[in-house]
């Protein structure tokens, strides 16, 4: 009778645990299908610019990772988006062609590419940013500093355990 207790006890366990996974799967749904929303709302100038360039959608995150920490390198803002230096060098690349944003060579080490908006599209790319962001920072307001450091501690081991049952990036890129 003690082996049933204990079989029960796992079984609830596992049925908690899988009942867990299934709400964070749809909280996450929910929050990237509301980010993903903003892009109805990209202001005209930058529409423009995304159109004329051939530039889309994957070209955001760089975007956004520049928008929030103007000037960053290109290793850094291919570490703050995930994908590899060569794919994020491409995007900068092509980001800087259509003037949205501006690559110089670190005076400080040449070998490094530095990059940020450029001043005709600084205040727009600005503003659309912390509008596509703002129910983030709400959100984060909303809790207290105990419950905010939790939550983003329980984000950072669901995004490390998310990336080490990621296939590397080459080996997807050779499925293609």
């Amino acid at each position: 009778m003690a082996v049933n207790r204990v079989t029960a006890a796992r079984a609830a366990s596992r049925d908690a645990s899988r009942d867990d996974v299934r709400e964070v799967l749809r909280l996450l749904v929910s929050v990237i299908t509301g980010l993903k929303r903003g892009r109805a709302e990209v202001p005209n100038t930058l529409r423009e610019a995304f159109a004329g360039g051939g530039l889309g959608p994957r070209h955001v995150p760089v975007l956004m990772a520049v928008a929030f920490s103007d000037p960053l390198s290109v290793g850094e803002i291919a570490e703050r988006i995930g994908l590899s230096l060569a794919t994020t060098s491409l995007m900068v690349g092509e980001l800087d062609r259509q003037g949205i944003v501006v690559r110089a060579e670190d005076e400080r080490d040449r070998r490094r590419t530095i990059v940020c908006l450029h001043d005709d599209h600084r205040a727009i790319v600005d503003a659309w940013s912390e509008e596509r962001t703002s129910p983030v920072l709400r959100a984060l307001e909303r809790m207290s500093p105990a419950v905010r450091k939790h939550f983003l501690e329980g984000l950072a081991v669901l995004a490390a355990e998310s990336q080490a049952d990621a296939e590397p990036a080459s080996a997807a890129a050779a499925d293609c």
